[in-house]
C-alpha cells in the first residue's frame, strides 16, 4: 500500500488523520442543534426523531391528535375511552419508531376492566388503528376502566413475528409501555403523554414523547433529562403554531446534550381491512363453518373491529370458497 497524508504504508492513520478527524468532531459537537425542516403546521400528525450527537439517547415526540379523533370516532368511543386509547395510540406509535422501517407493532391489553381488551396496530410511516372492546364504558360508572390483566406485545417484519407478554405494573398506559420495554426489551425509557378530551369526546390535543436509552448511554444521562423536566412545562404548551414541533421544549429537555433532529414520518389514522382481506379470513375456516355459512340465502355481514366497515358476503362466494383448492 502507498503512503499518503492519511495513512502509512501499512495503513494506519496518520497523526495527520487523527488531527484532522478531531478538529472535524469538535466542530460537530459545537454546532447548534440542526432540524428537519420544514416542520408541519400545529395542526398536522407528525412524529419526529432525534439523537444525541454522543449517542447516549434518542428522543421521539409525536403529535397524533387528528389520528386518536378518528380512530374514536370509527369505534364510537365514549369520552374516557378515547382518552384511554389516545394514549396507548400514542404509546405504540412512539414505540414502533424506535424499531426498524417495515416493522408492524401491535399492543394490546387483556385485563379485567370495563372497557374491556384494548387494542392497537402501528405500522411503516405513521399508520395505526385501534379497537376496544367496550367504547362506550365510563369511569362514573366503575371509577376504573383498566383492571389487572396483561399487555401483549407483537412485532412482525418479513413473514416472522415475535410476540412478548407482561403483567400491567403501573398506574397507567405510560407506565404499562415503559415496564414492557425494560422487562421485555432490556431498554430504559421515559415514555409520557399528554391526551386531553372534552366531555363530548374532542380531542383537544394527543401528544407525547420518549427517550429512550442507547448501549452508549448510561442511567446519568435518563436522569439528567428528568431533572429537566421539573422546570418546563408540558409538551402541548412547548408545541404552537409559530414552533410546532416544540423545537424549544425539546432543547429545554435535551439541555446540557448536543443533538439534533434526525427524521420525521407523518401520522394518520388509516385501516388495513378490505373486502379481499375479509374473503382470505373466511377462508381459513374448517370447511365444515363456511359451509354452514353459505346455507342460508341472505348475505353474510362481516364488520372490520377497526374501522366497522361492513362486507357484504353473498351465499355463492362463500360456496366458491369451498371449491378452491386446500
Amino acid at each position: 500500500m502507498s503512503k499518503s497524508k492519511y495513512f502509512d504504508h501499512d495503513g494506519v492513520p496518520t497523526a495527520e488523520a487523527v488531527r484532522v478527524l478531531a478538529e472535524r468532531h469538535a466542530l460537530r459537537m459545537s454546532a447548534p442543534t440542526t432540524f428537519v425542516d420544514p416542520a408541519p403546521p400545529v395542526q398536522v400528525d407528525t412524529l419526529w426523531r432525534g439523537l444525541l450527537r454522543g449517542g447516549q439517547a434518542r428522543i421521539l415526540v409525536v403529535r397524533a391528535t387528528a389520528a386518536v379523533q378518528e380512530a374514536a370516532r370509527r369505534v364510537q368511543a365514549s369520552a374516557d375511552v378515547t382518552q384511554l386509547l389516545g394514549e396507548l395510540v400514542v404509546n405504540t406509535l412512539l414505540v414502533r419508531s424506535t424499531l426498524s422501517p417495515d416493522e408492524r407493532l401491535q399492543i394490546h391489553i387483556e385485563h379485567q376492566g370495563p372497557a374491556g381488551k384494548i387494542a392497537v396496530d402501528a405500522w411503516q410511516a405513521g399508520g395505526v388503528r385501534a379497537y376496544v372492546a367496550k367504547p362506550q364504558a365510563e369511569k362514573r360508572e366503575f371509577g376504573f376502566l383498566v383492571g389487572a390483566g396483561t399487555l401483549h406485545v407483537s412485532r412482525s417484519v418479513g413473514g416472522r413475528s415475535y410476540a412478548s407478554t407482561v403483567t400491567l405494573d403501573g398506574d397507567g398506559i405510560d407506565d404499562f409501555v415503559m415496564n414492557y420495554l425494560l422487562e421485555s426489551e432490556q431498554i430504559l425509557s421515559l415514555v409520557r403523554s399528554e391526551v386531553t378530551v372534552d366531555h363530548e369526546g374532542q380531542v383537544a390535543h394527543a401528544l407525547g414523547y420518549l427517550v429512550q436509552l442507547m448501549p452508549e448511554g448510561n442511567r446519568d444521562d435518563i436522569a439528567k433529562v428528568l431533572d429537566n423536566l421539573k422546570s418546563i412545562g408540558p409538551l402541548g404548551d412547548g408545541m404552537s403554531a409559530d414552533d410546532p414541533d416544540g423545537r424549544l421544549w425539546a432543547n429545554a429537555i435535551l439541555a446540557g446534550f448536543k443533538w439534533d433532529q434526525v427524521a420525521r414520518e407523518s401520522v394518520a389514522f388509516l385501516c388495513r381491512c378490505s373486502r379481499d382481506r375479509m374473503l382470505s379470513m373466511l377462508s381459513s375456516l374448517p370447511a365444515r363453518d363456511i359451509a354452514e355459512l353459505a346455507a342460508g340465502t341472505a348475505p353474510l355481514e362481516l364488520v372490520c373491529d377497526y374501522c366497522l366497515s361492513k362486507f357484504a358476503v353473498k351465499p355463492a362466494e362463500l360456496r366458491a370458497l369451498l371449491a378452491e383448492p386446500s
